[in-house]
């Protein structure tokens, strides 16, 4: 960063003295670069730094491709932002709920179906259907018996 600030000093120094950048090495880019100076939140600085470390370029460098994106539309505004997040956390939010719907429904059918294992109504129940079957197969009903009947050994 340093480098580069010395770089552009160099060259406003340069032209200050009627001369051209070019001829002492320096790139017609640095050449159009101007020093400007913004007040910006501590934690945006912190977050240049960062990404500057990362991407391995300088935070001017960051700045400038920001800028470019942002004027050449390549990056949505912070509404358009909002209205796409809103949207997916909608969906989300609407999936969760009907996935917390669908399990109430399932708590509340374990919870009928354990009542009745726990006040015997459903012993009841599958005692007269099992009933109600024999009396109206009693020739199945002779088989079953015959089949469980005490076989005699000879």
């Amino acid at each position: 960063m340093l480098l580069c600030m010395c770089r552009i000093l160099g060259i406003v120094a340069l032209r200050f003295m009627g001369l051209n950048a070019e001829e002492f090495g320096m790139s017609a880019k640095a050449q159009d670069l101007m020093r400007q100076q913004y007040l910006v939140p501590r934690k945006s600085v912190k977050k240049l730094r960062e990404m500057s470390r990362r991407e391995g370029v300088s935070a001017g460098e960051l700045a400038r491709r920001a800028i470019e994106a942002y004027t050449s539309g390549n990056v949505l505004t912070e509404p358009e932002e909002e209205v796409a997040s809103r949207t997916v956390l909608k969906d989300i939010h609407a999936q969760v709920r009907a996935a917390l719907a669908r399990i109430d429904a399932s708590l509340a059918e374990i919870r009928a179906r354990e009542r009745a294992l726990t006040d015997g109504t459903f012993r009841a129940q599958v005692v007269a259907e099992t009933r109600a079957w024999f009396d109206a197969h009693p020739d199945e009903a002779q088989g079953i018996v015959e089949l469980f009947a005490p076989q005699a050994t000879a």
